[in-house]
């Protein structure tokens, strides 16, 4: 049965180009840039999807599929990716944060009781003196309500803290600081007006601080303290800022961070798809070894070529029925290998030589009439 063979499909110029050592390089520039793009400008959860398809689906689509290069260029996006994002957040942290005011939908109001809050400068350094102003408007105090009582300004590291008592998402032992209106701004008996209210205070240590305001009010018919915050952020309800030191000095206060976020979520997603593929692979190459025994062996590449027949199974007879054969069909040894044969076999039964056009002589006969 004739041998076939198959020609390997050839892959496209742009696959070939990939596999080259130039478009590897690029092919890793390439992911880190939109993994970097996705991660700060879109979404931080898009990155992932994003590295799991540049960092993973294309290589293997352009036959880069050996586990150890996927692993060593997944690390080495995971690795630039933080500190070039930590860039861009450092950028951002540092840029001041619009004004904030308190809720305006109270029962009986017309308006935010606090309006238009914020912090000057927002950046600075541990001897600068930040002031924090907000307006106090009377078309905010709920119906039922008494005048406001006082208004107090929280200071800290830790998010949307209005005490020493730490939050569920913040550890105890961070710096706090509680400034009274009564210090600055005493509040009269009757708010008839919009008054403007201001803090000033020195930060004496680097970092990323957050802070908060809260103003309290007296319902008139219980006597029941209410108490009012400035609507911060979504998540922690604090408003960022001032952020104290240089640019240095904040990114790498960031950078630790960050790095974890990115081992966690890009890290810890793409090699668990990565091992994932590299346990399925395994899988695969083994039953496919399991297939080939269990089809026998298979024909070296340089085998018989096409059209050409089998040579038959060389002769094995023994012994003591070529002795015991008739005088009349002599021996003769092959031409090729001096094999002793019979004279009217046409193939040497040890080497497989044609025996129809030459053969040795023939041999003396080894019996001897009784």
């Amino acid at each position: 049965m004739p041998f076939r063979s198959v020609q390997p499909k050839q892959p496209s110029p742009f696959r070939r180009f990939l596999g080259s050592r130039v478009g590897r390089v690029l092919l890793i520039a390439v992911t880190i840039l939109v993994v970097f793009a996705s991660y700060v400008y879109v979404e931080a959860l898009l990155a992932i999807p994003v590295f799991l398809l540049f960092g993973l689906a294309l290589p293997i689509w352009a036959g880069l599929k050996r586990p150890r290069y996927l692993a060593l260029s997944g690390l080495v996006v995971v690795l630039i990716v933080a500190p070039l994002s930590t860039v861009a957040i450092t950028q951002e942290v540092r840029s001041p944060v619009p004004l904030v005011s308190s809720l305006t939908d109270l029962p009986g109001t017309t308006g935010a009781l606090l309006q238009n809050a914020g912090v000057s400068p927002y950046t600075g350094t541990t001897s600068t003196n930040f002031t924090w102003s907000v307006t106090i408007s009377p078309a905010g105090i709920p119906k039922g309500n008494s005048s406001p009582l006082w208004l107090n300004l929280y200071i800290s590291t830790c998010p949307g803290a209005t005490s020493t008592s730490p939050p569920s998402w913040c550890s105890a032992g961070y710096p706090f600081t509680l400034l009274n209106s009564s210090q600055f701004c005493p509040l009269p008996l009757t708010l008839t007006a919009p008054m403007s209210c201001t803090f000033s205070s020195t930060i004496g240590s680097n970092g990323i601080w957050d802070w908060q305001m809260g103003i309290y009010t007296k319902n008139n018919t219980t006597g029941h303290l209410f108490f009012q915050t400035l609507v911060g952020d979504s998540t922690y309800n604090g408003i960022e800022g001032p952020v104290v030191g240089d640019f240095g000095t904040t990114y790498f206060e960031l950078l630790g961070t960050i790095y974890i976020d990115d081992a966690l979520f890009l890290g810890g997603s793409f090699f668990v798809i990565l091992l994932v593929y590299v346990l399925f692979k395994n899988r695969e190459r083994r039953r496919n070894e399991a297939r080939q025994r269990s089809a026998g062996p298979v024909p070296p590449s340089g085998g018989p070529p096409r059209g050409a027949e089998p040579l038959p199974a060389p002769e094995t007879r023994p012994a003591s029925e070529r002795a015991a054969a008739p005088p009349s069909t002599p021996e003769k040894s092959c031409p090729n290998c001096n094999a002793v044969v019979y004279a009217n076999e046409t193939r040497c039964w040890k080497c497989g030589a044609d025996l129809t056009e030459s053969a040795g002589p023939p041999l003396p006969s080894s019996s001897k009439p009784p």
